[in-house]
C-alpha cells in the first residue's frame, strides 16, 4: 500500500490532498513547486484512488451496503450491466458461507425497496445514517517514522479525544442535481485532480459548462477528497457496538485518519452501531481487535466477514442512469434488472 513507504515530503503531500482542489492548492499547503506536487499526488495515485467525496445525502442519495447470499448470475450480469444506483459488487466470506456485498448509493428513503428489487437474497442492509471515508490527517493513531506510516491501534482511546473531522452527515440543505452534474461527479471521483478540460471531454460537454456545474452544483457538496486503496490486500469487515450515539461518532472521526480504511458508517435507525471496512494485513487484525475494545463504551467489535479481493466488480457512480424526469426513481433500475436477466 501507499502508507506503508511514504517519505516525509510526500506525507505533507498526501496531508495536503484532503483540502485542496488542484495541484497548485497542493504544492501550496506542501511547502513544494506544483510540478513536484503533481508528480507525487500520480506516483501515490498509482496504487490508490485520491477521491473528490460529496454529501450524497444532500443530493436525496444514500450510502447504501446490501449483504446477501452469492448468486453468480447476478454478479455475472454486473460484469456485462451498469444497474442505476448500484457501485459495485464483492464477493464475502462470513462465519455461515460465501455472500455478496452490493456498494449502492439508492434514493434517500428507498434504500429497502431498492435492496428487496434485486434479485438477490437480502440478509441485511446497511444504511450510513453518518460515513467516514479516509481522509488524511494528523491523528494519535499515527506515527510516521520518516519511510512509513504506522497505526497505533492501542492509542485508540486517546485519539477519540482529539477534535473531529468533518463526517457525511447529510447536514446541508438538500440540493437538485442533474444527469451533466453526476458524469462531472463520476469523473471526479476517478480522479479528484482530472481537470475540468479533460472531463468536458469524457462527458463531451464544453469547458465552461462543465466550469459552471462543477462550482454552482457540486463544490457546495464537496466534504473532502477522502483515499481508497487500488488494490484490496486482506479487507476485512468489522462490526462495533457502542454504548452512545456519540462514541459511535467518536469512532468514525479516529477512524477517518487511518489510511487502512475503506468506509465506516454509523447505521440509520441504530446508529450506536458502527460498520467498518478496513483493508489490512493478516497480522494487524489482533491489534484491531484489542484496540477496539479497549475504548471504554464499546460494548463488543466482531469481524463480520472477509472481503475477498479476487471476485468483484466495480462500476463506481451509476445514479445518473437513476434520473427520471430530472429526479430519482427506481422505475429505470427494474427496466435495466429486466433487460439484464432476459439474456
Amino acid at each position: 500500500m501507499f502508507w506503508r513507504k511514504i517519505s516525509q515530503t510526500d506525507y505533507r503531500i498526501l496531508l495536503a490532498v484532503a483540502r485542496s482542489l488542484s495541484y497548485s492548492d497542493v504544492a501550496k499547503a506542501a511547502r513544494v513547486s506544483p510540478s513536484y506536487a503533481s508528480l507525487k499526488v500520480r506516483k501515490l495515485g498509482a496504487s490508490a484512488w485520491f477521491r473528490f467525496w460529496v454529501d450524497y445525502r444532500a443530493m436525496g442519495l444514500s450510502p447504501t451496503y446490501v449483504l446477501c447470499k452469492y448468486s453468480k448470475s447476478f454478479l455475472a450480469a454486473l460484469s456485462r450491466f451498469q444497474l442505476p444506483y448500484v457501485r459495485g459488487v464483492r464477493k464475502v466470506w462470513g462465519a455461515d458461507g460465501v455472500k455478496l456485498l452490493v456498494e449502492a448509493t439508492p434514493p434517500l428513503g428507498l434504500e429497502r425497496r431498492f435492496a428487496y428489487l434485486l434479485p438477490v437474497a437480502v440478509e441485511d442492509v446497511w444504511v450510513a445514517e453518518w460515513e467516514a471515508k479516509y481522509v488524511p490527517g494528523e491523528s494519535r493513531l499515527l506515527v510516521h517514522t520518516g519511510s512509513s506510516i504506522e497505526v497505533k491501534w492501542d492509542e485508540m482511546p486517546a485519539a477519540l479525544k482529539e477534535s473531529k473531522p468533518a463526517l457525511s452527515a447529510g447536514m446541508r440543505g438538500l440540493r437538485t442535481v442533474d444527469a451533466l452534474d453526476l458524469l462531472i461527479l463520476r469523473e471526479k471521483e476517478k480522479d479528484c485532480f482530472l481537470s475540468l478540460s479533460k472531463i468536458g471531454e469524457r462527458v463531451k460537454a464544453s469547458q465552461q459548462l462543465v466550469s459552471y456545474h462543477f462550482r454552482k452544483h457540486l463544490k457546495p457538496l464537496w466534504i473532502a477528497n477522502c483515499i481508497e486503496p487500488k488494490k484490496l490486500e486482506f479487507p476485512i469487515i468489522y462490526r462495533v457496538e457502542a454504548d452512545s450515539v456519540k462514541l459511535a461518532l467518536s469512532l468514525l472521526s479516529a477512524l477517518s485518519r487511518v489510511p487502512s480504511l475503506v468506509s465506516a458508517l454509523a447505521l440509520q435507525g441504530s446508529e450506536r452501531t458502527v460498520i467498518i471496512i478496513l483493508n489490512v494485513q493478516p497480522d494487524e487484525v489482533p491489534k484491531i481487535h484489542a484496540g477496539l475494545l479497549s475504548v471504554e463504551g464499546v460494548r463488543r467489535a466482531e469481524l463480520v466477514a472477509f472481503i475477498d479481493p479476487s471476485e468483484g466488480v466495480y462500476h463506481g457512480l451509476t445514479a445518473h442512469l437513476g434520473l427520471l424526469d430530472g429526479t430519482w426513481s427506481l422505475e429505470p433500475l427494474e427496466e435495466a434488472l429486466e433487460e439484464a436477466f432476459e439474456r
